[in-house]
């Protein structure tokens, strides 16, 4: 095992942060590389810490790094890990299990009780390192698109049900909000620019919600619509009605030639709004694996 002196990232210069995750991902499945600008958008978007992320150092060449987050939901503290990244020259020497370790630690010097993180389905090393850890796959979680006007594919909600908007926070207060969810599909990392929408059902109960960001090409044209969750009361008996109704009213009724992108859903805790997704002709695009740990009993 390669020894290597594990720091803080808030120890570090922005510089050393960002050498560290570009080498980290270097020859990654897809092109990760970063700038000191898109580091510092990403920790601030993404609800990540300095203090609590961590770059491990050979000398004083940063040659890896765990970015780390801590959010709350029904009372427990949830860590998540925001990119686990080792130099190729330290690749197969035991420098990420060091990494991982720091971060346990430090999740549990702040009471974390679950710790969670997404990995790429094919990265079987990195999967193996996560359950050398501890940490159990609990879902699968799927990118799906579905580009282009598709306004014959539509499919009509038969009942009229109230939609309206609101802000991402406000969904985040609703009683069967999602907070178990996959980190960057919750409603802190969509509160800027972000779109909500609130259903009710026909006693004018509040039973399902979508949220979403838009985004425009360099003419300021709508190009792209993101949906980063879409979610029903379980309860509720006319579940896939009511995500159909949301879908529309998310994308347009499927008319506009635009790209539509499903970001992480969870196949199995999400399985309505999947299969509807895929009702409408929605395909996958990335497959991840979604894992935790529980850090209390």
């Amino acid at each position: 095992m390669k020894m290597v002196e594990i720091r803080r990232l808030s120890e570090c210069t922005v510089e050393q942060g960002v050498e560290a995750w570009n080498k980290g991902f270097e020859s990654y499945h897809f092109d990760m590389t970063t700038t000191p600008k898109a580091f510092r958008k990403r920790m601030n978007q993404e609800g990540l810490s300095r203090e609590l992320s961590v770059v491990a150092f050979d000398g004083e060449e940063p040659v890896g790094l765990v970015l780390n987050g801590i959010r709350e939901f029904a009372g427990r503290k949830i860590g998540w890990n925001g990119g686990t990244g080792v130099a190729m020259s330290c690749r197969k020497k035991g420098v990420g299990m060091q990494l991982m370790e720091k971060t346990l630690e430090i999740l549990k010097e702040q009471d974390v009780e679950v710790a969670t993180l997404e990995a790429i389905s094919g990265n079987e090393k990195a999967i193996a390192l996560y359950r050398k850890l501890g940490y159990e796959i609990v879902d699968e979680l799927h990118f799906m698109k579905l580009d282009g006007a598709v306004e014959e594919k539509v499919t009509h909600a038969s009942r009229d049900y109230g939609i309206r908007k609101a802000d991402p926070e406000e969904i985040g207060q609703l009683p069967f909000y999602r907070g178990d969810f996959p980190w960057q599909i919750q409603w802190q990392s969509v509160r800027d620019g972000g779109e909500g929408l609130i259903a009710f059902n026909e006693e004018r109960q509040q039973t399902g919600y979508a949220f979403f960001r838009k985004l425009t090409d360099e003419e300021g044209k709508h190009s792209r619509t993101i949906l980063y969750q879409c979610e029903t009361a379980s309860d509720e008996k006319a579940r896939e009605e009511i995500t159909n109704a949301l879908l529309n009213r998310v994308f347009g009724n499927f008319a506009d030639a635009i790209s539509r992108t499903a970001v992480n859903v969870p196949v199995s805790a999400n399985a309505v709004t999947y299969k509807v997704l895929q009702d409408r002709g929605f395909e996958k695009n990335i497959s991840q694996v979604f894992m935790k740990k529980e850090l209390k009993e």
